[in-house]
């Protein structure tokens, strides 16, 4: 296997620690990618006033980090603001000091490829959602009217800006109907899952306790997918549901005020997070809008036991062969009484890992960036 000697990479924020979806996805990547040999110059746009590189130092040749420009009247711009506050005249001195492929962490981190050519160099994206897609369902989920009409707007110019996509020699896409999108509107799309950073699997028994959910409640589509739950169980007074996240406890503690059977557990560690997984009969999840693959639906396949899920958290057919889907709120139901009672057998156990060794393994999907950078 050969591995491109150097490679930039523009992330949308601080990728450590991995604690949600998107980046997850890049520091896994990066920590794939290191290990085939790949020597990487990684570039993120930070939030925070300290941020802790540490892990990416161990990983990289060089981290560089730029703050992100939260100015009033970029609000204003023809340019989603997510996009345009996520550019510094500093990251294209350090990209020209380097010739190398450059490969953009989502479209949030693509608007200096926007603004230089950068010709003769490979350029590849990662796809992490069609984020005009993604707004809207935002937009939708949302039920505070400033932040609603933010969403649609963004969703309008990320429709608009888009179009940017054309500049890339490939576009890594997380999930199949991404990758049909992209296709048929650019045809230089490539589907690569998701990175997880899971090597093997839990030693489980054979019943968890309860059913489980957890998710960045901040987000309002896991807001919806909460309350959702919360009518769902209220019909199941037998069973017990945990719901789970670092935030928002007010408000989930008021949507289950009066349902015995349903707590909140305020998330603090991974450590906690992976403990309640391995103690889970049943993990339940759901998004109401199509965007790339859920990450926490490959991490409770890898560290828990039953995966009740619905079509819009992962498209891959070998992956919704490993999970029971459902859509309405009595099927949720019918399923949950029934999984209930299922044991987690070797049989079980055996097909995912066959699935993690081929299409869910970082090293082989590192690979296919590689060998893509190598042509």
């Amino acid at each position: 296997m050969k591995a491109i000697q150097t490679l930039h990479i523009i992330c949308f924020q601080n990728p450590y620690p991995p604690v949600y979806g998107g980046v997850i996805d890049v520091y896994y990547k990066v920590k794939a990618l290191h290990a085939l040999g790949t020597k990487i110059h990684f570039h993120c746009f930070i939030d925070e006033k300290e941020p802790d590189l540490t892990a990416l130092h161990t990983l990289c040749e060089a981290v560089y980090v730029y703050p992100r420009r939260f100015k009033f009247f970029k609000l204003f711009s023809r340019y989603p603001f997510s996009v345009v506050s996520r550019y510094s005249k500093k990251l294209v001195q350090n990209l020209e000091a380097i010739d190398a492929p450059i490969l953009c962490e989502g479209l949030q981190s693509s608007f200096v490829l926007q603004q230089h050519a950068f010709p003769n160099r490979k350029k590849m994206l990662r796809l992490h959602n069609i984020e005009s897609n993604y707004y809207t369902g935002l937009a939708q989920s949302e039920t505070r009217f400033f932040k609603k009409i933010l969403f649609q707007r963004e969703a309008k110019k990320y429709a608009d800006y888009q179009a940017v996509l054309v500049k890339f020699d490939r576009v890594f896409t997380l999930s199949l109907f991404e990758q049909a999108y992209i296709q048929k509107q650019f045809s230089n799309g490539e589907y690569v899952p998701v990175f997880h950073g899971n090597s093997r699997f839990s030693k489980l028994t054979d019943f968890g306790d309860f059913a489980f959910y957890h998710g960045d409640l901040r987000m309002s589509d896991n807001r919806k997918a909460v309350a959702f739950l919360v009518d769902v169980f209220a019909q199941i007074p037998n069973y017990h549901l945990v719901i789970a996240s670092s935030k928002a406890a007010g408000y989930v503690n008021k949507l289950i005020k009066g349902i015995p059977s349903i707590t909140y557990v305020a998330l603090n560690t991974q450590n906690q997070l992976d403990t309640l997984l391995a103690s889970a009969q049943v993990n339940v999840m759901l998004s109401f809008q199509q965007s790339g693959t859920k990450l926490k639906t490959i991490n409770s396949l890898f560290k828990s036991r039953h995966c009740l899920i619905n079509k819009n958290m992962v498209d891959d057919p070998q992956i919704l062969a490993l999970c029971t889907v459902a859509s309405t709120p009595e099927e949720f139901k019918s399923a949950i009484e029934e999984l209930r009672f299922v044991d987690f057998t070797p049989e079980i156990q055996e097909q995912r890992q066959q699935v993690a060794e081929t299409l869910l393994s970082d090293e082989k999907n590192a690979q296919k960036i590689i060998d893509f950078l190598a042509d």
